[in-house]
């Protein structure tokens, strides 16, 4: 039975079960956040894959044909 509990502690420190802790805490610190697309992103990586993303790309087309309309609620 102490093989099994070592199985266990080595899985808590995986980068999975440690992204999912931090996950499961909420919203983190705002520096990774897309305002446009009111998208938080865990890390440097994730906001670079989701400024990359076809729904990112999106919204900016539609900020782009109407700025106004969403620059003015950021200020």
């Amino acid at each position: 039975s102490d093989l099994v509990n070592m199985g266990k502690k080595a899985d808590f420190l995986t980068p999975k079960a440690i992204g999912n802790r931090i996950k499961s805490k909420g919203l983190q610190k705002l520096r990774w956040y897309c305002q446009m697309c009111q998208k938080q992103c865990r890390d440097e990586n994730g906001f670079k894959c989701h400024t990359m993303s076809e729904s990112h790309q999106r919204q900016m087309m539609l900020v782009g044909e109407n700025p106004g309309k969403y620059v003015h609620s950021f200020s």
